[in-house]
């Protein structure tokens, strides 16, 4: 999901704003939003507009200033249950539960600094993260379709995510991280696909090539980023497979894949500075006060990986997240296309996904932080392994309510075309809700 600002509106500023009754109304529902005026969000801010946007505030205080850590250390408990059934004829209705639970830490000298005023230790920081999920996880093995209906739908159990030591750039050119770690976010994952619950929508454009370290599997790895300027960079990264089946199981959890073995190598580019970019740093100017921005920057992201080993494979990805000039509806808007293709076919399930889909800001008065996602996803079958099948297809619709900027409610509608392939079986119908919390 887009990240959401923490930043409260000042108590004084907020009650000469609102004098009509609503704030008392608002904070008691947890939620720092208001009636707006006439959207424009096409004009720029300027001096004399206020300086806090509108944004959700916190709820309660972040686990490091409950737990009173140094400024060295940082915790993070993030909390994202999927509850969701559907119906998918012959088969039957059903309905699953399933949530992961991440505890993250962080320590580093230069997490209480001034990146301005960091020597060269405050560059180092150390990593941490397990998950745990729990429920149920087979939802579409119940309904019938290849690929889950639920971002958090893994084997349940306690995984160990990350393990690493990363030398952090703070505005230089190059940035260093080694240890356990998977292969998202870091690549392949864009920001704009974390708006949406299906595993096919959501993080790596579906790449299904047996072995790669999709979180949460992990492997051992090193990885580089390197600035090529004010807006581009270059990604790359080499993972060792070896261990992921290991690593999955490390405290007992039965990962449910095929061996892997060999290495990964990996390269991306990144490009930022796209049309509209520059606009889009400032918060949305409506009426005479400003919005907190909810969705991410436009974005040109093109990669490739390797694999080497008994089942070597070679693949293609990439993604564009585009704005989306003024429209009479919503604050703000953002369209994306991304696609990943395999090939090396006689070792790839499943070689071919397309997807592409439309975000948009505040389209009801009074909720100009809420976000409307539609997407579109196909993924094509190995034809050599699996003859005769057609393209699996999701169509999602989702809203996401930030109730604080900590806790976000987000139902979702979604139609699953061709379930498993098969042309001859009525299309799933599937409703559910995310819920996240963070601490």
């Amino acid at each position: 999901m887009a990240p959401i600002s923490r930043l409260p509106i000042p108590v004084h500023r907020r009650r000469q704003r609102f004098r009509d009754g609503l704030l008392a109304a608002l904070i008691t529902a947890g939620c720092a939003l208001a009636t707006p005026a006439a959207a424009d969000p096409a004009t720029p801010a300027t001096a004399a507009t206020p300086a806090a946007p509108v944004a959700p505030a916190p709820l309660w205080p972040a686990l490091t200033t409950a737990l009173a850590l140094p400024p060295w250390l940082n915790l993070e408990l993030n909390l994202s249950a999927e509850p969701m059934g559907g119906n998918g004829p012959p088969l039957g209705s059903s309905g699953a539960w399933i949530q992961q639970l991440s505890l993250t830490a962080e320590a580093s000298r230069g997490l209480g600094r001034d990146k301005t005023q960091w020597q060269e230790f405050d560059h180092w920081k150390t990593s941490l993260q397990l998950t745990a999920f729990s429920g149920n996880a087979n939802l579409n093995q119940a309904l019938g379709t290849a690929f889950p209906l639920q971002t958090a739908a893994h084997p349940v159990g306690l995984w160990l995510t990350e393990a690493t030591v990363q030398r952090v750039a703070a505005g230089g050119p190059v940035f260093f991280k080694a240890g356990l770690m998977a292969l998202n976010p870091g690549f392949v994952e864009s920001e704009v696909l974390n708006s949406y619950i299906h595993s096919a929508l959501n993080n790596t454009l579906n790449l299904e090539i047996n072995g790669l370290p999709i979180n949460p599997f992990v492997a051992p790895a090193a990885t580089a980023h390197l600035r090529l300027g004010s807006s581009s960079e270059l990604r790359i990264g080499q993972f060792w497979l070896d261990n992921v089946n290991n690593l999955a199981s490390l405290f007992g959890v039965n990962p449910q894949a095929a061996l892997s073995n060999g290495s990964l190598q990996i390269v991306q580019w990144n490009l930022r500075n796209l049309p509209g970019s520059a606009h889009l740093k400032q918060p949305i100017r409506q009426g005479e006060r400003l919005v907190t921005r909810q969705l991410p920057q436009p974005l040109l992201q093109l990669g490739a990986l390797n694999t080497t080993g008994a089942d070597p494979n070679l693949a293609a990805y990439g993604t564009l997240t585009l704005a989306v000039p003024p429209l009479p509806i919503g604050l703000d808007h953002r369209i994306w296309i991304g696609f990943n293709n395999g090939f090396t076919i006689e070792n790839d399930p499943d070689p071919t996904f397309v997807g592409a889909g439309w975000l948009a800001q505040g389209l009801l008065p009074g909720r100009p932080l809420d976000v409307l996602a539609v997407g579109y996803g196909s993924t094509w079958f190995n034809s050599n392994l699996n003859p005769g099948l057609n393209p699996e297809t999701v169509l999602e619709i989702n809203y996401a309510i930030p109730l604080s900027s900590q806790l976000t409610l987000q139902p979702v509608l979604q139609w699953i075309i061709n379930p498993s392939g098969s042309s001859n079986r009525p299309a799933v119908v599937a409703a559910g809700l995310q819920l996240s919390l963070s601490f």
